[in-house]
């Protein structure tokens, strides 16, 4: 599924060129009136990065994540309000110790290949997300390293069982919307899984490259709305790549595409779309993307080894001053590694912005250094000249304090994704702004840990990585998240204690704990939470934006990290 999409693909780019030349003035806005749903219509969508592929191996960042879940579904989903609801699990529970996870599956879903969704199918996709066929093996590895191991009970009956008590799990399950159920048509061949994504999604693939994909209406989706009529409305959506957040903006405000998807990093873009009220509608996602940059301690030759290099570094940067000029105040910051509300809130143990503490552990980092001084870094940006400058302006401050850098290297997101979350470890010196997201501790905690399986796990999964004969993959995958690739085993055992606490305040408390401990080493360097934005032309006509009701009667409506839930939007 390659070519189809590539005429269309070039005519866009071409459109979007043109479009750049147009301009318009300042007028009201308004929200479109209610109206009643209609099936129908194509939706040109532009997001901002390549969708590399659709198999476990790949780590997607939020506007491709967003085309994937159009195709895909989870056994869990979030509601509005940031609430884990029920998808393709119907419901759940657990044991005393959380130790034990039941899942009740939903009946008579079918993949859109026709293939049988049940208990058997999850159980495989779980086991390959966490390691057990070699052939995929990715970072889930390290994500999922608490899974002791899962069961078909029945056909709708899974259970889970975990190295260690988690009462926050169900987050786990849900990954940012990455912990998709796969169909065995594709699982099974591992040379087109990466191109042949099959879901139990409202959409299936009707071609796909990594900058244009073309979806079509999955006539077989489980779900009719309330009026009995056969889910999803559109009749597809065409998505393409617009890697120029300028370029994105110009194609939703002139009309070229229907709708676009937009980060905090294209801020400038996001303000001016603002001041077009007439001509686009703006949906923004609920802040949920933790940001935080991670020093990468035991780099061969990484000056962060030390924790005076890593103070330097946590208090050079004025977040809130970055947050104002890079993001034009769209980002939020807490001070802490999550935002206030969340599960692992404190501001205790961290660092702020401040020059003259930042100048004296420089000098202390130099001192540390010896002879490998002066203090000295690389820094890393995608090929797009928002995220180059946002860069700039990070090593621009950092200069002030006296840390010295190489050229920022650049590359395209896949190529810094892959470098990134590699086995072996971290290639970089930072790992800027890590994938933490969304309510609670599952899809937060493990990128701190000092490595995925603690001495003594009992997983089945380390009786086939961690004592394997392939030494390089025993190692890679035990660190893979570990994208500070330290060795402080202070962070694993509260974190641990956390987990395993079974009084809810007790709980709290021990997170509170952990995250301090995390910020006081400078394991995790607290910077911008930031959320997503969609952009709709109103001459478009999308309805449902907002108001479709998930299977429990909540609503769904926008997602933190994916966009739009596709399902209930008609064209009018």
């Amino acid at each position: 599924m390659k070519s189809t999409g590539r005429k269309w693909a070039i005519a866009m780019a071409a459109a979007l060129t043109g479009s750049l030349l147009a301009t318009s003035g300042l007028s009201a806005s308004g929200r479109p009136k209610a109206a009643t749903p209609k099936s129908g219509g194509i939706v040109e969508y532009a997001i901002d990065a390549t969708l590399s592929g659709w198999c476990f191996q790949q780590a997607l960042s939020g506007g491709p994540l967003g085309v994937t879940r159009m195709v895909y579904e989870s056994l869990v989903d979030l509601d509005q309000k940031g609430n884990f609801i029920p998808q393709l699990a119907e419901s759940w529970s657990a044991d005393a110790a959380n130790k034990v996870w039941t899942f009740k599956l939903r009946s008579g879903v079918v993949f859109s290949n026709g293939e049988a969704f049940n208990a058997t199918v999850a159980k495989t996709n779980i086991d390959y997300s966490r390691g057990t066929n070699l052939s995929y093996l990715s970072t889930g590895v390290g994500v999922n390293a608490n899974i002791n191991k899962t069961e078909a009970v029945d056909d709708l009956t899974l259970r889970v069982t975990l190295d260690r008590g988690d009462a926050d799990f169900i987050a786990l399950m849900y990954r940012a919307g990455r912990y998709v159920m796969r169909a065995p048509a594709q699982y099974n061949n591992a040379a087109t899984c990466a191109t042949n994504g099959i879901g139990t999604g409202p959409f299936k693939i009707a071609s796909y490259d990594p900058s244009a994909i073309s979806l079509v209406r999955n006539e077989k989706y489980w779900r009719k709305d309330a009026n009995g009529v056969q889910l999803p409305y559109l009749d597809g959506i065409n998505v393409t790549v617009v890697k120029e957040a300028s370029q994105r903006a110009a194609a939703v405000r002139k009309g070229t595409v229907d709708a676009a998807f937009f980060t905090v990093g294209d801020a400038t873009f996001i303000k001016d779309l603002r001041s077009r009220k007439s001509q686009v509608t703006e949906y923004q996602g609920a802040v949920g993307q933790w940001g935080q940059w991670m020093p990468n301690q035991n780099k061969a030759g990484s000056p962060f080894k030390y924790l005076n290099c890593r103070l330097a570094a946590a208090f050079a940067v004025d977040w809130k001053a970055y947050n104002k000029v890079r993001f034009k105040g769209l980002g939020t910051y807490s001070g802490s590694i999550v935002g206030k509300g969340h599960t692992l809130f404190t501001l205790d143990g961290a660092p702020s912005y401040n020059l003259a503490k930042a100048k004296e552990y420089v000098g202390k980092c130099n001192t540390d250094l010896g002879a490998a001084a002066p203090f000295k870094i690389t820094l890393y940006a995608d090929t797009s000249s928002q995220s180059l400058n946002n860069v700039k302006y990070v090593q621009t401050a950092m200069e002030k304090a006296g840390i010295q850098f190489n050229s920022i290297y650049q590359a395209e997101s896949a190529v810094l994704i892959a470098s990134i979350y590699r086995g072996g470890g971290n290639l970089f010196d930072f790992a800027e702004g890590t994938p933490a997201e969304g309510p609670g501790s599952g899809y937060v905690i493990p990128f701190f840990l000092s490595k995925a399986f603690p001495t003594g796990a009992t997983s089945e999964v380390t009786k086939l990585i961690i004592p394997s004969a392939k030494v390089s993959v025993a190692a890679a995958y035990n660190t893979v998240i570990a994208l500070g690739n330290h060795s402080d085993t202070g962070v694993d055992d509260r974190v641990y204690a956390a987990q395993a606490e079974t009084d809810a305040a007790a709980r709290t408390t021990k997170w509170k704990a952990a995250t301090a401990y995390i910020q006081s080493q400078a394991i995790a360097i607290p910077t911008i939470h930031s959320s997503m934005y969609t952009f709709v032309n109103k001459k478009a006509k999308l309805g449902g934006i907002g108001t479709f009701k998930a299977a429990d009667g909540s609503l769904a409506g926008m997602k933190g990290t994916k966009g739009f839930e596709w399902t209930g939007i008609w064209k009018g």
